[in-house]
């Protein structure tokens, strides 16, 4: 059921319309202060606030619902849609906004949206009550996290086809974070339909569960399961470094291993993955650029007190010609790679179909070479990044890595 809120007659109308030859129950009030009344006697899918309702109202509404109500969607509709506006809806847990004057296409897509949030949350939270995920490990899943300070080096390629790797010669469960929380490209290179997000998961916070966070989750056909970022870039507004951890923690009950993929740059949100982070990956390719970033990404890591024991040092397209020798690149950095990926023409064709090449192509070089990586990884005694109350300051983190830059 949607509930309409709004004192123009003419937009009530517009929503009715669009719903007139179908079995969705519309509700119209106009004034705000009825909507407990409404939603306690006929409950509801999605509310609808219109135009004609104070953002500031709109937004305390929405922020008072996402804690009274949390499988409530919230959608907004204002007269002129600006940054400010939309980060604070956001993060009072608003799954949409709306411009006044939007198209019929853009309502119903925001409505149906929402909507279906709120049918999945409603279906895990019936889950929650009914039963538990079944025979969930005795231990913690291990977390494993592929960085990069520079962009471009394949390092999702690399991320995602080593989970689906480690599934396949482990038997375990294995799940992917996808935490670049503004262009994630796992949804790419899994050919996954992001129904539901990160953003979404953030929205129920409070409430979450490793049951609940099951329904956020998108299934690969190789068996894995992701965990997608937002399909909108603002809505990385609303995700902060504690929702992260919590997400992470949720996971490592219910996965043998978290598999995560990140931005190219050091934030609270990733410091945050890296402090509960078993291994670290840092992806460098042959050239100069990416050698430089990824030297500096570990005398970073180090200075913010990062065992050395997890650090890890990945190479991608070793076999390119490039006047760069790979033992020269070894000793500038001062680790040994524990992987070398080689060239190959197959990984752009595998990501354009959305199959992983360890799938696609098993016996090829770059398959065998992440098949190892992979054995790597299931046969390391791993220990954790940090201690239990060593986690690094956030603001002490920030400021040295300004301190750095």
């Amino acid at each position: 059921m949607i509930v309409v809120i709004d004192n123009n007659s003419q937009f009530h109308g517009q929503v009715n319309s669009l719903y007139q030859d179908s079995d969705e129950n519309i509700i119209s009030i106009s004034d705000i202060s009825r909507l407990d009344e409404v939603v306690e006697g006929h409950g509801s899918d999605v509310i609808l606030i219109g135009p004609s309702v104070p953002t500031k109202t709109a937004i305390e509404e929405a922020a008072r619902l996402s804690v009274s109500h949390p499988e409530i969607s919230v959608v907004m509709a204002v007269e002129t849609l600006d940054p400010g506006v939309l980060r604070e809806a956001m993060r009072a847990g608003v799954k949409d906004v709306l411009e006044q004057g939007s198209s019929n296409e853009q309502i119903i897509s925001s409505i149906s949206r929402a909507s279906e949030i709120s049918r999945r949350l409603k279906d895990s939270l019936d889950l929650r009550e009914e039963e538990t995920y079944e025979e969930q490990p005795q231990e913690l899943g291990k977390v494993i996290t592929f960085f990069s300070t520079k962009g471009g080096v394949g390092k999702s390629v690399i991320s995602t086809n080593s989970a689906v790797a480690l599934a396949k010669i482990t038997g375990k469960r294995v799940v992917v974070l996808d935490l670049d929380l503004q262009f994630g490209d796992v949804a790419i290179m899994f050919q996954m339909a992001p129904n539901h997000t990160i953003y979404d998961v953030v929205q129920v916070i409070d409430r979450l569960d490793g049951d609940m966070l099951q329904g956020f989750l998108t299934t690969h056909s190789s068996g894995i399961k992701a965990l997608l970022a937002p399909v909108r870039p603002h809505e990385s507004d609303s995700i902060a470094s504690v929702h992260v951890k919590a997400i992470i923690d949720l996971l490592k009950k219910v996965f043998d291993y978290v598999v995560i993929d990140t931005p190219p740059v050091f934030s609270d949100v990733i410091l945050t993955a890296l402090d509960e982070s078993d291994r670290v990956y840092l992806i460098a390719t042959m050239d100069m650029p990416s050698i430089k970033n990824i030297k500096l990404a570990i005398q970073t890591m180090k200075q913010l007190g990062y065992s050395t024991d997890i650090i890890k040092f990945v190479l991608n397209r070793a076999d390119s010609k490039v006047w760069l020798e790979i033992d020269e690149v070894e000793k500038t950095l001062g680790i040994k790679a524990d992987a070398k990926i080689p060239s190959d023409r197959i990984v752009p064709r595998s990501v354009n179909k959305g199959m992983p090449v360890v799938i696609e192509q098993p016996k090829s070089s770059i398959a065998k070479s992440i098949f190892g990586l992979a054995e790597k990884i299931k046969d390391a005694e791993i220990k954790p990044a940090s201690q239990p109350g060593e986690s690094r300051n956030g603001r002490e983190a920030s400021n040295l890595i300004r301190r750095l830059a």
